[in-house]
């Protein structure tokens, strides 16, 4: 009795390991093969491992261009760019420490970039940011280990039913989109009770990307924030001077960078963004139009001003913005 109790146990668990393998492969969460064969949608689950896998899958030598940076370059798509074969290599929460060591694992790939496209977020140099705990294991784990997993089968199941942990996702040529229907984003003002600093140290992590690919052209850009995200996580914890003299520093780096954050017709249109940090498709079309040369009134060219001049464009909009929105009391210089 005992052995045919032990019997049908291996069976049922063999059963449902092989289910869990095949449920996890037809929707393919980290993209080991094409990405979600059930319903086309791929949810963010784990960028860093799904976003290497693509990598090693589409030949990174066949790239000329590499672009990094966080969630909000997530939403700038590699097609979008006509002078050059683009690979995103951003992620969720994406920290300049890892973009160093990203940028050296896929040039260990074969991958040589003739041009490298970075995005810079303010978080970078806030002292409060959590310190990053280190950079794991880049490689991904075989796939048998990979999707023989409970805790992937249940993102799987999630995403067969369409609850995505994020209003974006990626669409079958592992390029974001933003779900219909997402929320409106509901601006407001408010005020942070605490006040934090920069953290300078930083910057010198963008001399050792810069050293990753020396022979490469180098573009730096700020990613587009609501302007209400600008006075509220900025101005409003006394991180704006600092905030633009680290942008500035690190442009002198890079050599050519761009600011977006800028307060601007397009960052103070609510409509533009769905949560104030993430801005739509057809904004990160025009912000890879200014990348690749076209001149435009969006953003501002960093390393064609001095610091100080960069310093009084920057907070003249944002002053021009608060006066408009009757904040104009938020304005302390």
């Amino acid at each position: 009795m005992f052995k045919f109790y032990l019997k049908i146990y291996f069976i049922l668990s063999a059963s449902f390991l092989l289910l869990t393998g095949l449920i996890n492969w037809a929707v393919d969460p980290l993209w080991y093969g094409k990405g979600n064969r059930i319903t086309g949608r791929n949810f963010s689950f784990n960028e860093r491992v799904s976003k290497t896998n693509f990598l090693l899958q589409s030949q990174p030598q066949n790239y000329d261009c590499l672009i990094l940076g966080s969630s909000r370059v997530t939403l700038l798509k590699a097609s979008s760019f006509n002078n050059h074969r683009c690979f995103n290599y951003s992620f969720s929460a994406g920290r300049i420490e890892e973009f160093v060591e990203y940028a050296k694992y896929a040039k260990s790939k074969g991958l040589k970039p003739k041009k490298v496209y970075v995005g810079v977020d303010a978080f970078n140099f806030d002292k409060s940011t959590p310190p990053l705990a280190g950079v794991g294991k880049i490689d991904p784990q075989p796939i048998y280990q990979a999707y023989f997993s409970l805790d992937v089968l249940l993102f799987s199941a999630r995403t067969i039913l369409g609850f995505s942990p994020d209003p974006r996702y990626y669409n079958q040529n592992f390029e974001s989109e933003v779900i219909e229907n997402t929320p409106k984003y509901k601006p407001e003002f408010y005020d942070r009770e605490k006040p934090s600093s920069c953290n300078a140290s930083k910057i010198e992590e963008y001399k050792k990307l810069r050293n990753v690919f020396p022979q490469a052209d180098f573009v730096g850009y700020v990613p587009p924030i609501s302007a209400w995200n600008v006075v509220n996580e900025t101005y409003g914890r006394g991180l704006t001077d600092c905030g633009l003299q680290a942008f500035y520093e690190v442009s002198k780096i890079l050599g050519v960078m761009y600011d977006f954050s800028v307060p601007s017709t397009v960052t103070s249109d609510s409509k533009n963004t769905y949560d104030g940090s993430h801005f739509y498709p057809e904004i990160q079309n025009k912000v890879t139009e200014v990348l690749e040369g076209k001149v435009s009134n969006f953003g501002v060219r960093i390393d064609k001003y001095n610091l100080v001049e960069y310093r009084q464009f920057y907070k003249m909009k944002l002053k021009e913005f608060l006066e408009k929105k009757g904040q104009g009391k938020r304005w302390q210089g």
